[in-house]
């Protein structure tokens, strides 16, 4: 807040000297400053007196109404409801206040009589009034909500340079043999910029300042001096504010000697004096350097651009490659499970080849019986299609007449069902196997264009926050280098770098997340990939951005057998998430305890590494499928806790009920889903519930449940929790765990466990 008030107070000054800036009997910068000053926020009421002010220090009060008038109507137009709700573009907003002047201009003109000069001067005012505005905006914006220690924009500087020399030009004259107000403004400022922004910002501010002091009367060749003072100087700006100002002193006197005309008087000696010494008083937090490394920009941050577009076009290559063999493999599995009638036309082939080709009542059947052999063959084939097999008493009369290889006729036919059987059992498994394959091709093809994505898409933050975080951990002696800072698509940062401390010192990472976040403005932690101390030697750090709400959490176990069958995982997650998870494999003891920590391994696994949720499950219940000695089943229940939002998925495959409570009352989560590795497409029931200060998750296995008797299972454990009146999640899991073991005599049925997860605000 006093910083705000210091800035205010700034460009209100400002606005008062650029309200004083009259030529040609017109002030249209002064229409120009207030409406950039109004419309960017940065002055409100306080604007308007401090702009009224200056034109009233200067221009007679007829004149002055003119510009009073002005203002007036555009802050009505402006705050007009109507205005406001049909959210106009700011460019329009700019040009309402010079148009306003410009009529009410030639309205002056038009009382006094149309006279050509007057009327191209009123618009000539009107068009300099928006273009003012327009170039004053960038300037404003950076004074007002600029960070300190930005770098400024080219836009920024252009507009500050105006500034700069139409408060010199404004400066009221003093008459002094001694003290010269002016010559101690642009000194000042020359040394200021040169200083702070090195030599670009120090030359323009020498020429601008030159050409101020040129329209007040001085020589054009002010401009020149003043340049070369502000370039000279900036080569020893690193060695601090005293050799600045030393070289910046000693280049005054050397030109002064050097050249007759430009010899300082008493006057400009005490003005550079003068300016020099408020230099070097001014504190620290006004007085920095803001350095521009190079490496920063132009080509390298081009090339790092194009090579992230080469790397994005590469892997939406691979991407593509996959999601095409996926399809691909669906296609090829649609086509190998329609051949049920294929088979059935080659046991025909084959009976009739071995039977009937060699048989002696061949003619007799399939020339003069054909129609009545064909039509019980038919009906044979379609009651063995129906059973698997046929029997003899099943083949029709008329059949039984004819034939004499009635006996090896069932035979061959009941042999060829039943390969034809086993052939469609494994084309049936190859194509549920091809399908999953395609299925995990086709999410390894999302996940490769997920990452792409997040790596495209991550934007690079401006690096004037990189040189922000820089000096603040100079700050406190952390040498800093390689600072790059993402932003992900959440708008959550995280910043990489590399640092070391000086000799004999030592720091910790948790200080430094400190000091980066003061830097940026967010709470900032230090990544769990990281070291916790910075030394001497130059490491790598990660630092992130710090979660709202933290979690801590309980856990209770019963086994029924040496081994459980249950396996459990808390994880947190680089994300600012943590997962809350818990697998039941089939059964009790150590085959079930294998299953369920291979689900789970996988799990952690695949969601550590960044995969979502969604395709974890797919990908691992595809591989369970696919297990060629055997099938896995087992259940899964998971919760993932936003720790920025609060915001908790539970996701429930095959699982228990899970349970949320809040104050006085207790909240069911069911599932109706089969376990994960029964089908090749995999069945999941997901909700999102907001977690608000002290919710606690409550998560079981269904040997919790198992053990109450009775139908009404979910209504006992709520109650139960309710009756529990701590807020303490490992007193919560064991007295839930004591409980339900009460149910069984303390004799677990099953394995039991028991989860708890409560949230809190840090």
């Amino acid at each position: 807040m006093r910083d705000n008030r210091k800035r205010s107070i700034l460009v209100h000054g400002i606005g008062l000297f650029v309200a004083r800036a009259v030529f040609f009997s017109i002030n249209p910068l002064a229409i120009g400053y207030f409406t950039a000053a109004y419309l960017e926020r940065a002055g409100g009421g306080l604007i308007f007196i401090a702009v009224f002010i200056g034109i009233a220090t200067v221009m007679t009060p007829t004149i002055v109404l003119k510009y009073l008038l002005t203002m007036i109507i555009t802050v009505v137009i402006i705050e007009a409801p109507y205005i406001k709700k049909k959210n106009i573009p700011k460019q329009v907003l700019y040009i309402l206040p010079a148009i306003f002047l410009g009529l009410l201009s030639l309205m002056d003109v038009a009382i006094g009589g149309w006279q050509l000069s007057e009327t191209l001067i009123a618009i000539l005012e009107s068009a300099l009034a928006f273009i003012s505005g327009m170039v004053f905006r960038s300037g404003i914006d950076f004074l007002y909500h600029g960070k300190r220690g930005n770098r400024l924009t080219n836009e920024q500087s252009v507009s500050l340079a105006l500034m700069v020399a139409v408060v010199i030009f404004t400066i009221p004259d003093y008459n002094n043999a001694y003290i010269a107000p002016v010559e101690t403004v642009v000194y000042f400022v020359v040394l200021f910029f040169t200083y702070k922004y090195g030599i670009g910002q120090g030359a323009v501010a020498g020429a601008v300042s030159g050409f101020a002091l040129s329209l007040r009367g001085a020589s054009f060749t002010d401009i020149g001096i003043l340049s070369l003072m502000g370039i000279v100087p900036s080569i020893f700006r690193e060695l601090g504010r005293i050799p600045t100002a030393t070289v910046f002193t000693v280049t005054a006197a050397i030109t002064g000697l050097m050249f007759e005309e430009m010899a300082l008087a008493p006057r400009d000696i005490g003005a550079l004096a003068s300016a020099v010494i408020i230099f070097l008083l001014l504190p620290r937090s006004l007085i920095y350097r803001i350095d521009f490394n190079e490496s920063y920009g132009g080509w390298d941050y081009l090339a790092s651009v194009n090579l992230k577009k080469v790397a994005n076009t590469r892997m939406k290559i691979f991407s593509d490659s996959f999601l095409k063999l996926s399809k691909t493999l669906n296609t090829i599995s649609e086509r190998q499970t329609n051949i049920k009638q294929q088979d059935i036309n080659y046991i025909f082939e084959d009976i009739s080849d071995k039977l009937c080709k060699n048989c002696r009542n061949c003619s007799i059947c399939w020339e003069q019986n054909f129609q009545e052999t064909y039509q019980a063959a038919c009906k044979m084939f379609d009651i063995a299609e129906k059973n698997g097999f046929i029997k003899k008493e099943e083949i029709p009369e008329s059949f039984l007449d004819i034939c004499i290889c009635t006996d090896q006729f069932v035979t061959e036919t009941n042999r060829g069902f039943e390969i034809a059987k086993l052939n469609y059992i494994w084309n049936s498994r190859l194509a549920e196997s091809r399908e999953v394959i395609a299925e995990q091709l086709k999410e390894v093809s999302g996940v490769i264009q997920n990452i792409t994505g997040d790596i495209y898409g991550a934007a690079q933050t401006l690096r004037m926050e990189e040189d922000l975080v820089v000096r603040k951990l100079r700050s406190a002696y952390i040498h800093a280098k390689n600072v790059t800072i993402i932003e992900r698509k959440d708008k959550r940062k995280e910043v990489y770098l590399s640092a070391a401390v000086g000799k004999d010192r030592c720091v910790t990472a948790k200080e430094a997340a400190v000091l980066v976040g003061e830097a940026l403005g967010v709470k900032m932690r230090l990544s769990d990939a990281s070291k916790t101390v910075i030394t001497r030697e130059i490491e790598n750090f990660i630092f992130v951005e710090d979660t709202k709400f933290k979690v801590l959490t309980g856990v209770a176990r019963a086994m029924k057998d040496n081994v459980s069958g249950d396996n459990f995982s808390i994880l947190k997650l680089e994300t600012g998430e943590i997962m809350v998870a818990l697998a039941d494999g089939m059964g009790t003891g150590k085959e079930a305890g294998d299953e369920s920590e291979t689900v789970m391994g996988l799990l952690e696994q695949l969601i550590e590494a960044g995969f979502k949720t969604e395709t974890a499950i797919k990908l691992i219940n595809s591989s369970l499928v696919l297990k060629a000695d055997k099938q896995i089943f087992t259940t899964i229940d998971m919760s993932i806790i936003n720790l920025f939002t609060g915001m908790c998925e539970f996701i429930k495959i095959g699982a228990a009920s899970a349970f949320i409570k809040r104050d006085n009352w207790v909240e069911t989560i069911s599932s109706t889903t089969l376990p994960i590795g029964m089908f090749g497409n995999v069945d999941y029931d997901a909700v999102t519930k907001k977690l608000y200060e002290g919710d606690i998750v409550i998560m079981v296995t269904d040997g919790v449940l198992d053990s109450i008797k009775g139908d009404h299972k979910e209504e006992f454990i709520e109650k139960l929790i309710m009756e529990i009146k701590s807020n303490n999640p490992q007193e919560i899991a064991n007295r839930i765990l004591d409980h339900t073991l009460a149910q069984s005599n303390y004799t677990p049925m099953d394995d039991m466990t028991v989860i708890t997860a409560g949230i809190w605000l840090k």
